[in-house]
């Protein structure tokens, strides 16, 4: 087992990651889809393009295309990995705070390693068998559905809302508060036209115009397999999205999450 201290950025995990012989820090994202090196990095690091490229959708639906490559090697806790294939994304467009990061860790790049992450330590767990057998032991087993495109994986699960509803949401720790599409806001019972609503239009790093309305559900969510981990009044943020929903940080935060992307679960342990 060997343990990485991470940093937060917001409610984002960032870890320290080597690209060829270049150090720098990385987001570890699952929603991320494939794992990404900045443009500016992968030209110093050595990440040889392949002529390809990779096309996918934001949850506001537009569609976003980056180039392939191949990075001569990614290390991470200690252990390299040789050519990895990596999108290169152009982020001078993103905002100033994220200026010294790298790139982003997909799941993609822990498919078949199960790690965890542990929020309440800042510490980000690379598993043995043994030690997975433990997380197992300790934890609730909650499925997860994996979609595969190409050099990308994403995870889903199934969510029950208060209501009854069940939403089959992406598990992205790139989010923070619960995101639902906006057709959810009425079965629900969310309260939109509350004194504590708060509604926020803007435009994305993509142009992509967007109204997101933010206020908290009355009642509990949790995973159709694992009611006891109900999580009670949830911030909610809704907008029109493609997905049902995201779960990120807010809940995912509360407990201790591993990821077993071979087993197609999450193993969620007291947090």
């Amino acid at each position: 087992m060997t343990s990485v201290r991470f940093e937060y950025l917001h409610h984002l995990v960032t870890v320290p990651v080597a690209v060829g012989e270049v150090e720098t820090t990385f987001v570890v994202d699952s929603g991320i889809g494939l794992t990404l090196v900045r443009s500016s990095l992968a030209e110093f690091a050595g990440v040889r393009t392949n002529g390809a490229s990779f096309t996918g959708r934001r949850m506001s639906g537009q569609e976003v295309a980056v180039p392939l490559g191949v990075a001569p090697a990614v290390t991470f806790a200690g252990a390299t990995r040789s050519g990895v294939d990596v999108g290169i994304l152009d982020m001078s467009g993103f905002p100033a705070e994220l200026d010294d990061i790298g790139g982003f860790l997909s799941l993609a790049f822990f498919a078949g390693t199960p790690f965890t992450v542990d929020y309440a330590r800042q510490a980000l767990v690379v598993e043995t068998p043994k030690t997975l057998a433990a997380r197992v032991a300790a934890g609730v087993a909650v499925p997860i559905e994996l979609h595969r495109d190409g050099p990308s994986v994403d995870a889903f699960l199934d969510l029950v809302l208060p209501g009854g509803r069940t939403a089959h949401v992406e598990v992205d720790m790139g989010s923070d508060v619960l995101i639902l599409d906006e057709r959810f806001a009425a079965e629900t019972g969310a309260p939109l036209g509350g004194p504590d609503v708060r509604r926020v239009e803007g435009v994305d790093e993509t142009g992509h115009a967007y109204t997101r309305t933010f206020t908290r559900l009355a009642g509990a969510i949790h995973p159709a397999a694992a009611p006891e981990l109900a999580q009670d009044d949830p911030d909610v943020m809704f907008q029109s999205i493609v997905h049902d929903g995201l779960v990120g940080h807010a809940f995912l935060g509360r407990h201790t999450v591993t990821w077993d992307v071979a087993g197609g679960r999450l193993l969620l342990g007291p947090g």
